[in-house]
Formats: C-alpha cells, structure tokens, sequence
C-alpha cells in the first residue's frame, strides 16, 4: 500500500515539474513574442516618421516658393518670358526592305530565351548606390511640378534662379549649382525640371523588361525587374536601365 502511495506522490511530483517548465518556457515564448512584435512595430514606425519627414521637407520647400512667388508678383507687373524649346525623341528611319520576308522564317526557327537573357544581363548589371540622390531629387520634382512651375516661368531667369535657391535645402541648392555649372547657366524653371527628371532617370536602378508576351513575368528573378508587355513588339525584348536601351527584339514599326 505504501509503494502505490508512493507512486502516485512521484507522478504527482512528476506532472507538477512538467506543468512547471511548461509554464516557464510558455513565459519566455510570450516574452520573445512581444519583443519582436515590438521590434517590428519600432520599424514601422522609423519608416513612417522617415516618409513623413520627407513630406514635410517637400511641403516646406512648397510653402517658401509660394511666399517667394507671393512677393515677386505684388511688387511688380507679370511679364511673359519664352519657356524655352520642346524636346522630342528621335526614331531611326532604318527599315531592311528583306525583313518582312525573312520574319516568318525566323518566327519558325527562331527560339528566344528571353528569361535567359534577362538573367546574364542582371548578371552583369552593376546596380547604382543612388538611392539619397535619387529621394532628393524625386522630392524637389514633387515641389517644382504643376502650377508653381508655370508660375516661376512668368519671371526673368534671374528672378527664377534667386527664389529657387532663397527656397531650397541644401541639397536641392547644390543640385541647382550642378545644373548652373553644367549649362553655364540658368535658363528657365522648366529646364531646370527636365534635367532633373533625366538625372532621375539615370539614377533609377529599376530595370524595365519591355517583352512582345503577354504572359511574361520576370519580376521573380530580381526585384530590381519590372516587366511591362509591349503591344508595339513583334517578337524578343528590350531592357532598359540607367537609360540605356538594350534591344533584343523585333518591333512593328521597323516591318514599314
């Protein structure tokens, strides 16, 4: 009688140190639960509080060329200054008058491995450490975009230049004296932008696959690859990144 007694004290024992440990490894696992529920939440937040700065500075550079712009026009009459030349791209003229009769034998014979393409390309790509540049430059195009643009080309280029840079950051300020040095200097608002927007695009890692196929994706080998079905390609792809135009393809207007 004394050893089942006995048993049954040790199995008491026994399920009370089970339910013991349980319980501590249940508290530690809720306490690592928080944690990294709490890291995560701290991310979020830094990448919140980092968009919102970056709002913020676009609104106060708004803000300071609206003052600026405010002054210039009640202290003098608004005179109509020229803009400045469109700017158009240009196409090749090029057309193999053999091409629409060797297109069906190659579209028989001819077999594209375009994801194979796209894989040694990347392979080779060197991916441009811009992103500061890239956000600077996206936000002071945010601020220049619209009416404020129009409203600054009503102005002397001199006028121009003075309130855009009694307004900008310092970032923004070196960019409008990079722009100076390069064109010997300041023109109009407006080209100002245009070279901002081809500076951006230069400093975009994006790679653009352009492909004649509808169900082509190639986003999954890189997140830098951004896929988009051109309807002008007959056949093949074209990538472009940095803008640069690398072609591998057919497209229809070159059939004439």
């Amino acid at each position: 009688m004394s050893e089942i007694v006995l048993v049954i004290a040790l199995l008491v024992i026994a399920i009370a140190v089970v339910f013991m440990i349980m319980s501590m490894y249940s508290r530690e696992a809720e306490k690592n639960l928080k944690s990294n529920v709490s890291d995560r939440i701290m991310i979020y937040d830094d990448l919140i509080e980092e968009k919102q700065a970056r709002l913020e500075a676009v609104q106060n550079r708004v803000d300071s060329l609206e003052k600026r712009l405010r002054e210039l026009e009640e202290s003098e009459e608004l005179r109509t200054v020229p803009t400045g030349q469109m700017f158009f791209t240009r196409t090749t003229g090029y057309c193999s008058p053999d091409l629409k009769r060797d297109y069906r034998d190659m579209r028989e014979h001819f077999s594209f491995d375009r994801r194979g393409l796209v894989k040694d390309f990347l392979a080779s790509y060197e991916v441009p450490d811009t992103k500061h540049e890239y956000e600077v430059i996206d936000d002071l195009c945010n601020t220049l975009s619209g009416d404020l643009c129009y409203r600054l080309l009503a102005f002397e280029s001199a006028e121009q230049y003075e309130a855009l840079n009694d307004s900008l950051d310092e970032d923004g300020k070196k960019l409008l004296e990079a722009y100076v040095q390069e064109k010997g200097e300041f023109d109009t608002t407006d080209r100002f932008v245009y070279w901002l927007a081809c500076r951006k695009d230069r400093l975009d890692p994006t790679v653009v696959v352009r492909t004649a196929e509808k169900d082509d994706d190639f986003s999954d080998i890189s997140p830098l690859v951004k896929t988009v079905y051109d309807q002008g390609l007959c056949e093949g792809i074209q990538i472009i990144a940095g803008r640069q135009l690398y072609d591998f393809g057919i497209h229809r207007s070159e059939l004439g």
